[in-house]
């Protein structure tokens, strides 16, 4: 009998320990930026980022499973130095596990931003990486207009474009590679 009250009494213990801490590391989808588009141009020695994310408070992302993005555009020495600039304007958390491109303006592809992209944990290989001669600015224009978000809809651009006959040459893990064999 004494036996088993000791193993009731544990047995308790840890669901009263599962219940009371079991939610402790949980976070609302609210509490996070969702970034899924990003833009890089070089001006002198700093970059304008811009963080192209989920508008989950605009008006269209309730008109089905589509979500609209809208951006901000920093100026930075770095995309780490971005990413506090971003935490001194939003108290939202950065997410980057939705990015799905990653725009250099001004035709300028930068090896450094590249490698702190790929060594981000949340930052995926197979995102894209994409330069144009535009600026971002340009680049970005579209967003407004578009009734999804501005990472789907270049996605989008990227694989049904008959000018491109594999897409998956513009992951950052291979223009990482390329820039490396360079």
């Amino acid at each position: 009998m004494r036996r088993n009250s000791k193993w009731l009494v544990c047995l308790l213990l840890c669901l009263l320990t599962a219940v009371m801490g079991g939610c402790g590391d949980r976070k609302d989808i609210e509490d996070s930026s969702y970034i899924l588009a990003m833009g890089f141009e070089k001006i002198n020695d700093k970059y304008l980022v811009r963080y192209s994310y989920g508008d989950f408070d605009g008006e269209k992302s309730n008109s089905g499973t589509k979500v609209p993005s809208r951006s901000i555009t920093f100026l930075a020495d770095s995309f780490a130095d971005a990413n506090k600039k971003w935490g001194q304007y939003q108290r939202k958390k950065l997410n980057f596990g939705h990015l799905k491109v990653v725009i250099f303006g001004n035709g300028e592809k930068d090896p450094a931003v590249i490698r702190e992209l790929l060594s981000h944990p949340q930052i995926a290989k197979s995102v894209f990486v994409l330069e144009t001669e535009k600026t971002l600015r340009e680049v970005f224009a579209a967003e407004e207009k578009i009734p999804v978000s501005f990472g789907e809809y270049m996605v989008e651009a990227v694989e049904n474009s008959e000018k491109i006959s594999s897409p998956k040459k513009f992951t950052l893990g291979r223009v990482y590679m390329e820039d490396e064999k360079q």
